[in-house]
């Protein structure tokens, strides 16, 4: 069992959503890298390290998995944890400070596992914190270092590498990404995971089966932290990236936040992170690229459902792409997972059961299962008065 696996099944009976145990592992990964590895994308070498925010109700344990994570990277001493309150300038301070480690060593590169259960009080506001984030994450671009000249003096960074991992509610993320940043490239170099549901029930009245032992899936850890040099694709990975990529590339999309033209980069950092978790061997094989091409795509509605709120507009936007589909398709129906899996870049579940429940409530379209499945069928009086209707919501 890889050691991405053993952290989802150590935390089987955590009422944390799966996506968030999943997620916050790989920024554990991702951490104790560095700058040790990377892959050579020919005009700049694309470094593993990766920025996560988690986004859920308040109560749906978002914190949980953002603590397991910080507790394993903790035990490696593999790096820097920033956590608690900060300003971005004392962040950037300790990031240009040698760190002795305990047990013998010094941290002399900035790299840090910047971490916290509530993104909204981890950074004080400041109009510049995610512009400077933002700069940071490209990691290829600030060799040898990186430097930041105030009146007050210049702080410089060697090598610095970041990793990020945070977690909100929806009104809290609006507090730490306003509006204007949404299209400013931090939200873009950004995986928003968004859940609205838990993982299981659990009252926690008796002890579980199995839980997290950090020092044991600590071990691991410990080794990928050891490795350096250079990840290679296998010709079958590198075909399959080759065409996915051009079937992105010509896609019809409306992304005012940029995260789809830098979602190719971002499905590579997942892969080497995923082969990290499967092997020493620095070796991406298809299954990696497939994998991480399809865990970011599912962020994708998330992220919409985060940045563009549940506004008039948007259900507008999104009823009319699924009127269309259904009225193209036999018999005017199709299942749910058939529409997902058209328009995963332009909503998600929790906004697609909102728009065919109004739909359903309005007579538009009638909602049945057969068994796992839920099928939507467009009503005939309806396809009758599609023409009316487009023009109203457009």
């Amino acid at each position: 069992m890889r050691w991405l696996d053993q952290i989802v099944e150590s935390t089987l009976e955590s009422e944390s959503p799966e996506r968030f145990q999943y997620w916050s592992a790989l920024c554990a990964v991702s951490a104790v890298v560095k700058k040790n590895l990377y892959l050579d994308r020919f005009y700049y070498k694309l470094y593993p390290n990766i920025y996560v925010f988690l986004v859920a109700r308040s109560g749906l344990r978002k914190s949980n998995p953002v603590t397991l994570a910080k507790k394993l990277v903790e035990e490696t001493m593999a790096t820097r944890i920033i956590a608690g309150r900060n300003t971005v300038q004392a962040v950037l301070r300790d990031l240009g400070k040698a760190q002795s480690i305990h047990g013998g060593g010094v941290l002399k590169d900035a790299s840090g596992f910047m971490v916290s259960g509530e993104l909204a009080s981890f950074l004080v506001k400041d109009p510049d914190a995610l512009t400077i984030l933002t700069d940071l994450y490209d990691t290829y671009a600030n060799e040898p270092e990186w430097k930041n000249t105030l009146k007050s003096g210049t702080d410089s960074l060697r090598n610095p590498c970041l990793t990020l991992l945070g977690a909100t509610n929806e009104d809290h993320f609006k507090d730490a990404v306003p509006q204007n940043a949404i299209g400013g490239g931090f939200i873009a170099r950004t995986i928003i995971v968004y859940e609205n549901q838990r993982r299981t029930i659990n009252s926690l009245m008796d002890a579980p089966k199995v839980t997290p032992v950090i020092k044991d899936l600590a071990c691991y850890l410990k080794e990928i932290a050891k490795i350096q040099g250079q990840f290679k694709l296998a010709p079958e990975a590198r075909d399959w990236f080759r065409d996915w990529y051009g079937k992105l590339s010509i896609m019809d999309h409306q992304d005012r936040t940029g995260s789809l033209e830098r979602l190719g980069d971002t499905v590579l950092k997942v892969a080497m992170l995923l082969c990290l978790s499967e092997t020493l061997e620095l070796e991406i094989k298809e299954h990696h690229v497939i994998e991480a091409a399809e865990k970011c795509q599912e962020c994708i509605a998330g992220l919409k459902h985060v940045t563009m709120g549940q506004g008039r507009n948007e259900l507008a936007y999104a009823t009319a792409l699924l009127l269309k589909f259904l009225i193209s398709r036999p018999e005017y129906k199709a299942t749910k997972k058939n529409v997902l899996a058209k328009f995963w870049g332009e909503f998600d579940s929790v906004t697609l059961d909102r728009i065919a429940e109004t739909l359903q409530d309005s007579g538009g379209i009638s909602i049945t299962r057969a068994g796992k499945e839920v099928i939507y069928q467009m009503h005939k009086r309806a396809v009758e008065a599609y023409t009316k209707f487009k023009a109203e919501i457009n």
